[in-house]
């Protein structure tokens, strides 16, 4: 089923770290949410009339390091780097830059959940139902996400995958190849200053604990087997396991696309070259070899 919502995603970076991408039906509010206020009073009218052909926004935060250039998620600290930024800034007006220095397991996933409530706060626009955070090594099909968070609640609602896999839920969180949840669980984490003081240690595993030990994201849903790593058989060691599997064509995000022939051969599978129109100009052999 085609996918008729509109979301958000809209790049953070954390001295480089988050990158996304806007959808074209709203770049117009992304925009005027970055607008002086002035500018921005003056898109309401607009807004809301957009907000009667959505079904829901998306905040998703593409975590990123700044040399991973070819990801798309660059927010460089040299000079040459800053002026390439601005520029970037100036032409899609999609970026967000928060005071945070990039490290693994040291905070970041609590500087960012805990600034997008006062970047977009209640009674702004655009309005938000969800935030997600994922990894830049993920392809996430945003039509089959879109389907899938349509019949999600608004509140309290943590998805992703569930790991470990298989047992006992007391002790599962949702993997970071990504993790979405409803907008509330991102303002409970900006209203709970606490938290800054837990968030040591493998990052998507404390945020698990966090939302387990104050009984929130209490509507939980994992997607296996739609949520899985890619499956390199030439890697040693890896074979089909419950996080592990061949492509299909069910799937709602595919993790560990380290290269570009990984990226390559996943985005050839699910067809994202159907676009591409017969010419005299070129010609390109898309004949799958996987």
């Amino acid at each position: 089923m085609a996918a008729n919502f509109s979301a958000c995603l809209v790049p953070v970076a954390v001295l480089a770290l988050f990158y996304l991408v806007i959808f074209p039906n709203d770049l117009s509010q992304l925009k005027s949410a970055l607008a002086p206020c002035d500018a921005a009073s003056k898109s309401v009218a607009a807004a809301a009339a957009a907000d009667d052909d959505v079904d829901f926004r998306m905040f998703f935060g593409i975590l990123t390091r700044p040399d991973f250039y070819e990801r798309r998620a660059l927010l460089p600290h040299g000079e040459e780097d800053a002026v390439l930024v601005a520029m970037e800034i100036i032409t899609h007006g999609d970026i967000l830059v928060l005071n945070c220095t990039e490290n693994m397991n040291d905070g970041k996933t609590y500087d960012y959940f805990s600034a997008l409530p006062r970047l977009f706060p209640a009674g702004a626009e655009p309005r938000y139902d969800f935030a997600g955070k994922i990894d830049d090594d993920t392809y996430y099909r945003l039509g089959a996400l879109a389907d899938t968070l349509r019949r999600k609640p608004r509140r309290d609602m943590y998805h992703g995958f569930l790991n470990p896999c298989h047992i006992d839920p007391a002790w599962q969180y949702m993997s970071g190849m990504g993790y979405i949840v409803s907008w509330d669980v991102a303002e409970w984490i900006a209203a709970s200053p606490e938290l800054r003081g837990r968030e040591i240690g493998y990052e998507d595993d404390v945020f698990g604990r966090w939302l387990r030990g104050a009984g929130k994201g209490k509507n939980r849903f994992g997607e296996e087997p739609r949520m899985y790593d890619y499956l390199d058989r030439e890697m040693y060691g890896a074979d089909v396991n419950c996080f592990r599997h061949e492509l299909i064509a069910d799937t709602v995000a595919v993790h560990k696309l380290k290269d570009r022939l990984k990226w390559a051969r996943t985005l050839r599978f699910f067809n994202a070259t159907d676009g591409l129109k017969p010419s005299k100009m070129y010609h390109v052999d898309l004949t799958p070899r996987i």
